[in-house]
């Protein structure tokens, strides 16, 4: 028996509060026993029969609060402690020259603490050490014979070992099943990992090799050649997202895709930088159609050839750009319900986020958008 680290199994946890469900159980009967013995034993000292409760009782609410702390619950003398307060309470009835042995199941409370802290063996010899508190407590005792004796170190006995050797049985049980768990788990990924090199492999056959033979057969159209090679390569970036991100559906593959879109629609390049990634819920989906209404406005009034689209992605909020080079505009020109006011700042301010339009004729235009992850 010895102090154990704060982290314990789950087993353990399960037991502790047994045995505490035990010892109410026990201060319970041990209550009834000691009401009967002070009403019907005259013989009996009434003062040691009430300390004896009172005590008791007094010990059971510190093993409830002892059990608040696992590291604690375990440890020698925490165990040792309690075994004293329980052998006190095996031989009360004989201190108090009671007929009755109104001890109740307070001493077996001891005897499941034991095993769950020692195990097997522990128990036995705490249950040794109760019977050598009733044998000792019974000499010159009238009216306790050796089989009632006996009988009692049976009991302590009995429960030792079924106590012991079960905790003992089901923690076993708790690592084998625990050991289990992780070898599924491991299985598990191992075919997730095969799932994901045959689906790399077919994506590469199915998309890559073709694009390869059309890039052969126009090799002498620059603007083509471009146009495909950046195409696959949106293709490739956006399928690693989709494949590598814990979310589905991803927020950055979400944003790409929508560059790639309006990539392939006007023409033009987006150089796109996304910063985090999480789930694109119903809010976050509103961001990434305002994202690409700003992206469609760059590419189709601004004149510039490459729009720039960065996005930040925090625990508690998201924040995206997209910026031009491009002819720019009046902000105060953008007149409410019209253009960038309606398919972005409006839709914006309807999923609960904010949207900032900073521009300067003849240097380009930016958007900001702003969505907090709780917001909508």
């Amino acid at each position: 028996m010895s102090a154990r680290g704060g982290g314990s199994a789950p087993i353990d946890n399960t037991l502790r509060w047994v045995i505490v469900g035990f010892r109410l159980v026990a201060i319970v009967w041990m209550g009834t026993l000691v009401g009967a013995t002070l009403a019907t034993d005259e013989g009996a000292n009434q003062v040691v029969v009430g300390a004896t409760y009172a005590g008791a009782l007094a010990w059971t609410g510190v093993t409830v609060a002892h059990a608040l702390h696992p590291r604690w619950f375990r440890t020698t003398a925490w165990v040792v402690a309690d075994g004293l307060v329980a052998v006190w309470v095996s031989v009360s009835p004989f201190v108090a020259h009671s007929q009755d042995l109104f001890f109740g199941g307070y001493p077996l409370s001891w005897l499941l603490l034991v095993g769950y802290a020692g195990g097997f063996w522990p128990a036995l010899a705490g249950a040794a050490f109760l019977a050598t508190g009733q044998v000792v407590g019974s000499f010159g005792e009238v009216g306790r014979t050796a089989t009632q004796v006996a009988g009692d170190i049976g009991g302590f006995t009995v429960a030792a070992i079924a106590f012991g050797w079960g905790i003992t049985v089901l923690r076993r049980y708790d690592l084998e099943r625990a050991e289990a768990l992780a070898a599924l788990e491991e299985e598990r990924a191992a075919r997730m990992r095969a799932h994901d090199r045959a689906e790399i492999a077919a994506h590469l056959h199915d998309s890559v090799l073709q694009t390869l033979a059309l890039l052969q057969h126009t090799p002498d159209d620059p603007h083509k050649v471009a146009s495909l090679a950046r195409r696959q390569e949106r293709e490739l970036r956006d399928y690693l997202d989709q494949i590598a991100s814990p979310h589905s559906p991803s927020l950055r593959a979400r944003l790409r895709h929508a560059a790639g879109e309006v990539e392939d629609l006007f023409e033009v390049r987006i150089d796109t930088v996304v910063v985090g990634d999480c789930t694109a819920d119903e809010p976050l989906e509103c961001l990434v159609q305002a994202t690409r209404e700003a992206m469609v406005n760059a590419a189709k009034h601004s004149g510039a050839g490459t729009v720039s689209l960065f996005a930040e992605i925090s625990d508690g909020s998201v924040t995206v750009s997209v910026r031009d080079r491009g002819c720019g505009c009046d902000p105060g020109l953008v007149a409410a319900g019209r253009g960038l006011a309606q398919s972005v700042v409006g839709r914006m301010d309807r999923c609960g986020g904010t949207a900032v339009i900073r521009s300067t004729p003849g240097e380009g235009t930016e958007v900001e958008l702003h969505l907090g992850r709780a917001d909508g």
